[in-house]
């Protein structure tokens, strides 16, 4: 399991709150439309998100992905109208964020940087048990649903459909090596060390590697980063004119202060790179 473990919306309203901009909450239905959204959940008084320039983010349900600017607020209707048309009215399955100082886009680019900067130095522990062993057969497909970029360890289970891969059936990392066969990455065995006779039929390979983050390109992609200091890592790739203009400097500075100690989790010794 990992140890982190997080969303990209998550991420962003940690982000959000992290700088004094969080506004987040469920739609409803009452008197929404395609440019009005029942926001049940905000208080401040009428014209209030719409005079403070505030955009509204839909992050999950109908609409998901769309963003807008408030055009006007009544607090007496709970009602949000919008600059432009919706493709659908959003209703309870809806979820929006609001923001007067960073926009999404800010948000989504600052913890893309922080990714990008973690890319080479902490890496994901990835396992997968897919790889089924066949007769005299030594190239097998790496599988793509699980991706790898370094393999440090390939156990051959101890009976065929059992689950069990006992460390006696490790496998010798000489015996094998990734070769890529057109576009597609393969492990491949050598004939010669590693015999695979008819006794090791359907018996599956459990690969044990490592990985990097994922870009945070949707709502639903996942990130593994450590949670606090990517945060404040984040806070550091906001626009600077922003933090600025609205007075966040101290904030800048303990991020900046914070996040002097990088998490580092490398490639495992005796790692094998996967050719990608």
């Amino acid at each position: 399991m990992a140890l982190f473990s997080n969303t990209l919306p998550v991420l962003r309203r940690a982000l959000a709150s992290a700088v004094g901009d969080l506004n987040y909450g469920q739609c409803g239905v009452t008197g929404a439309t395609t440019t009005k959204i029942y926001a049940p959940f905000l208080w401040k008084a009428d014209d209030y998100y719409n005079d403070h320039n505030y955009e509204v983010y839909v992050y999950a349900g109908t609409n998901i992905g769309e963003t807008k600017r408030v055009t006007d607020w009544d607090l007496g209707t709970f009602l949000l109208t919008v600059h432009s048309v919706y493709g659908n009215a959003c209703d309870a399955t809806s979820y929006i964020e609001l923001s007067r100082i960073f926009t999404e886009d800010d948000k989504r680019k600052a913890l893309n940087r922080v990714v990008e900067f973690m890319a080479d130095k902490y890496m994901l522990d990835v396992v997968n048990v897919a790889t089924t062993l066949s007769t005299d057969t030594y190239e097998y497909a790496m599988p793509t649903s699980i991706p790898m970029e370094y393999v440090h360890r390939i156990t051959r289970e101890t009976t065929a459909a059992g689950g069990v891969f006992a460390d006696v059936n490790i496998v010798n990392p000489d015996w094998y090596k990734f070769i890529v066969v057109g576009t597609a990455s393969y492990v491949k065995f050598d004939e010669v060390k590693y015999k695979l006779p008819s006794a090791h039929n359907s018996k599956d390979l459990r690969l044990e590697g490592q990985k990097r983050q994922l870009t945070l390109s949707s709502d639903t992609v996942t990130c593994y980063l450590p949670f606090d200091w990517m945060i404040q890592k984040a806070i550091t790739y906001l626009p600077l004119d922003k933090i600025e203009s609205n007075k966040l400097d101290k904030t800048l500075a303990s991020a900046l202060a914070f996040v002097e100690n990088v998490p580092l989790r490398g490639v495992y010794p005796n790692s094998k790179k996967v050719d990608l």
